[in-house]
């Protein structure tokens, strides 16, 4: 798994699987199983900070502690947490974590 990893530092009681699943408002069983894979697709797609402010945020951590570890603080923090979150939910992301889904078909039915 990821082991090393700083999603474990800050959440060793909580799956990125589970976190996605609540972001996303679904179960889990629609996310990849892959914790490499949706940590890396993750990582991909979001700034180190971004990234490090959704992993202590989803933690409980603190918004002083937060942006103290991102060098951000008051409005420009909850701006930033805004975005990544904003970022996290875009289709080209949701897409790609997401796996069983059911491609909506645009076919019709003749009768």
């Amino acid at each position: 798994m990821l082991e090393n990893s700083l999603w474990l530092r800050y959440n060793p009681d909580k799956t990125i699987r589970e976190v996605l699943a609540r972001i996303y408002e679904c179960s889990p069983v629609e996310i990849g199983e892959d914790e490499r894979e949706l940590y890396a697709s993750l990582k991909r797609h979001l700034t180190k900070k971004e990234f490090r402010m959704v992993m202590m945020n989803e933690a409980g951590i603190g918004a002083e502690e937060i942006g103290a570890e991102v060098g951000l603080e008051g409005e420009a923090l909850k701006k930033a947490q805004y975005k990544a979150y904003r970022k996290i939910r875009q289709d080209k992301i949701r897409r790609e974590v997401k796996v069983g889904m059911p491609q909506e078909d645009t076919q019709t039915d003749e009768e």
